[in-house]
């Protein structure tokens, strides 16, 4: 690993990121290296023979350079992208649908609506998965040699064996990571987030990655998979997204106007649509409109 660092900088070489957020990500870099490589040997000019033994020194000199540095870079093509054939497994799920899964190490997940998740079908030397979107709760198999990581967005959690919830829907500006049983690291790119046990909670901000931890009822976080709903003290998108996963319809409201809205709310797995929505008008004094599959909120903004 330190020799690999040492190329990179003594050849000029960046040091590409050891996950990538997406598929872009992964082909931009790809691009980069495959350019980098043919700027290399395209680089190579002809020398002007001005006697053997110059010509053959100077020639033996600016090639062992040049085979050096496209030794780098064929060092980072084979490092970033010898996993290539990796053979992942991608599972969705609807709104109003929640998913089960058994990964291959025997670990559980289970994913909540309107959500993605990707593995590989078997585990090598660490447990990767992805949460591309949504919210998913992580009962993991422990095993020390293999740490299990979960990448959502910018933010990494890693864990040998316990059980907590990641939600990271990409409408909502936060990424929020809550322990029932364990221990984990939350990690972005550059840093460690923090460290936390039961009951526990994690809340990123996508936009500068500032932190919030905060001591809840890991119940209430987790309650979801149950068809419960217990949101205290949150913003009016989140709540809003909650509605529209566990009653598959979409809500249409200004978000600007109800930007501000902090709400506590609950509900349970008997209650209709219309009786959620009668919550809402009781404690923000909101109207509803329900048209087929859409929900039209009307009302003043909060003060």
């Amino acid at each position: 690993m330190a020799y690999r660092k040492k190329l990179y900088k003594d050849f000029d070489v960046p040091e590409y990121p050891l996950s990538f957020e997406n598929e872009q990500e992964r082909e931009q870099i790809k691009r980069e290296i495959h350019e980098r490589l043919h700027r290399s040997i395209a680089e190579q000019q002809p020398i002007e023979r001005k006697g053997l033994f110059k010509f053959l020194t100077s020639y033996y000199s600016i090639a062992a350079v040049v085979v050096t540095l496209i030794s780098v870079l064929l060092i980072a093509y084979n490092y970033y992208f010898a996993t290539e054939s990796v053979k992942y497994i991608t599972l969705r799920t609807h709104k109003g649908k929640i998913l089960e899964i058994h990964l291959p190490d025997s670990s559980k997940v289970i994913l909540n609506a309107a959500s993605t998740l990707r593995y590989p079908v078997e585990f090598t030397d660490t447990r990767d998965v992805y949460l591309d979107e949504g919210e998913a709760y992580f009962d993991v198999a422990h095993d020390k040699s293999k740490p299990f990581i979960v990448h959502s967005g910018a933010v990494n959690t890693k864990v040998l064996g316990t059980a907590f919830n990641v939600k990271s829907y990409k409408t909502l500006p936060t990424i929020t990571v809550t322990v029932a049983r364990g221990k984990v690291r939350v990690d972005d790119k550059d840093r460690n987030l923090g460290i936390l046990t039961p009951e526990q909670q994690l809340i990123v901000d996508k936009t500068n990655l500032t932190v919030v931890n905060k001591s809840i009822r890991s119940a209430d976080a987790i309650c979801w998979m149950s068809g419960k709903f217990v949101m205290k003290d949150a913003y009016f998108n989140e709540i809003m997204l909650a509605i529209s996963n566990r009653f598959n319809v979409e809500m249409e409201y200004d978000s600007i106007k109800f930007k501000n809205c902090q709400n506590s709310i609950e509900f349970t797995p008997k209650q209709t649509l219309v009786d959620v929505l009668k919550v809402l008008k009781d404690i923000q004094g909101i109207k509803s409109v329900i048209k087929k599959n859409k929900v039209f909120i009307l009302g003043e903004p909060c003060e």
